[in-house]
């Protein structure tokens, strides 16, 4: 019946009420509701950031083929039904990309399997922004610090700064960063700044800081996805020009700023990355400072595939260079980065696309000697009953995305995202602000402090199938531990 509505009217109908169960009713509501995203692109972005889209596709594939170790099935609706083809990738620089393409050829380009079927997904990747910690962006007291593929070690440093440029589109973020505390010191004396330039040439500045005894307050050996705040990038108006070094279109340029206030000695902890993210239910809604994982080692948090996505996008946007605000030699430069002149700083050992060629440079020693790597492939075939059901049509589409792969570099990345999203890791431990929100959580999801206290120290190897892990949660947010592990989701 609703399906007979005329087409206007089913559109509205979903973006009205996006969060509702209208998109999952049949395969024409659920390809409607992904076409609607494209449109959302557009809206939020503005139409250069289809020509963005286009010089990253390489990376946006990569990334999007990962995440079908939890949605092969429902991104395979849309494949089938439109007829998509994995259309390999054209090696063409930067300049073949230009605003001046024919828009009839650059939907061609984008009408292809892991693109035109993955909308959604795509949005959250360019909404949302995840800046991966590497040394080359941080200024510390180097001889006494390690270093490492990916992640800062801070270790009795008292330097400590970071500057990052981005392009944000209007509305509401939250700042957080990920990290890890050995014993930590100093962090408290830590100060974190978003400046842009608005539409009448002033620098707004919004500063944050964490709590004093922050070092107190994160738990230790453990990682923490910390809220340092909030900020807001106003909407763009129409009537003033918005094409200048700070802003292009709708989007504003924005300075990320890390420093230390004071000459205090800064050790013991580990930066994995600071996310920028749209509106949170449990930190905008239940007022949470922290949530915490039972696990320090970066390879459970540090998704490869997303660090090069948002890499490649990064340097497309700033036009190739991280310059800083009200830089004038910036002008008219958004979006002419070319990411193949950065091909030896991209990780090399998820690459299944021809653009992506292992790099003849070699990698900084890993320090981190735990046999991670072993354990990737022991959940491929641990995780297909639970992931995609036990009848044999699921489980052969099961075997069908993680062996279909001639290619052995694409066998890696599947048993790489595999790990990456079905782990063993899924149990949180929430630290509220207020007491009175904490029960207000505890109410609506169940007790997460059961689920806490009942976990067992991993050990490699531990079947995802095993009574001890196969046990009855009591908090229901976020079952499969998948909202932490990629950019945020959202609705229409």
């Amino acid at each position: 019946m609703i399906g007979e509505l005329p087409l206007e009217i089913q559109i509205k109908l979903l973006r009205l009420a996006p969060a509702s169960s209208l998109k999952h009713v049949n395969s024409h509501f659920y390809m409607l509701y992904n076409s609607l995203y494209y449109d959302k692109i557009i809206e939020t972005f503005g139409e250069d950031i289809i020509y963005v889209i286009i010089k990253a596709l390489s990376w946006i594939k990569i990334y999007i083929r990962s995440l079908d170790a939890f949605r092969f099935v429902c991104r395979n609706v849309i494949k089938s039904r439109l007829d998509l083809k994995n259309v390999p990738v054209a090696r063409k620089r930067a300049e073949d990309c230009c605003r001046d393409m024919d828009p009839i050829v650059a939907n061609e380009i984008l009408n292809c399997e892991y693109i035109k079927d993955s909308w959604r997904y795509i949005y959250s990747v360019l909404k949302n922004k995840r800046l991966f910690a590497e040394y080359t962006d941080y200024k510390i007291d180097e001889p006494t610090n390690y270093v490492f593929n990916h992640f800062v070690e801070i270790n009795r440093s008292y330097l400590l700064s970071y500057t990052k440029s981005l392009w944000l589109a209007p509305g509401d973020y939250n700042l957080n960063i990920g990290l890890v505390i050995k014993h930590g010191s100093g962090l408290g004396t830590t100060k974190f700044e978003i400046k842009y330039e608005n539409l009448q040439g002033k620098t707004v500045t919004q500063t944050f800081y964490p709590p004093t005894n922050i070092n107190e307050i994160l738990p230790k050996q453990q990682f923490c996805f910390l809220r340092l705040g909030e900020f807001t990038i106003p909407p763009a108006d129409p009537k003033v020009g918005t094409d200048d070094c700070n802003h292009h279109n709708k989007l504003y340029k924005v300075q990320l700023v890390m420093e230390e206030i004071g000459l205090y000695l800064k050790s013991g902890f580990r930066i994995f990355f600071i996310d920028i993210c749209q509106p949170l239910l449990l930190f905008n809604d239940f007022d949470l400072l922290y949530y915490s994982v039972k696990e320090t080692n970066y390879k459970y948090f540090i998704n490869l595939p997303m660090k090069n996505l948002y890499k490649a996008l990064n340097y497309i946007q700033n036009g190739g260079e991280n310059h800083e605000l009200n830089q004038n030699d910036d002008q008219a430069h958004y979006g002419e980065g070319d990411p193949f002149d950065i091909m030896d700083q991209y990780d090399q050992d998820y690459s299944v696309d021809d653009v992506l060629v292992k790099s003849s440079i070699p990698s900084a020693p890993n320090k981190d000697k735990r046999p991670v790597e072993k354990e990737q492939n022991k959940y491929k075939d641990k995780r297909m009953k639970m992931v995609y059901g036990s009848s044999k049509k699921d489980h052969s589409m099961a075997n069908y995305i993680l062996n279909k792969q001639k290619d052995p570099r694409e066998d890696k990345l599947a048993a790489y995202a595999d790990f990456y999203f079905n782990n063993h890791f899924k149990k949180r431990y929430f630290k509220f602000n207020t007491v009175y929100q904490r029960r207000q959580f505890i109410n609506r999801f169940g007790d997460f402090d059961l689920d806490w206290n009942n976990v067992e120290e991993y050990k490699p190897g531990t079947r995802l199938d095993d009574k001890t892990s196969n046990r009855q949660r009591s908090c229901a947010y976020d079952k499969e531990g998948l909202k932490w592990k990629i950019p945020l989701v959202g609705e229409l």
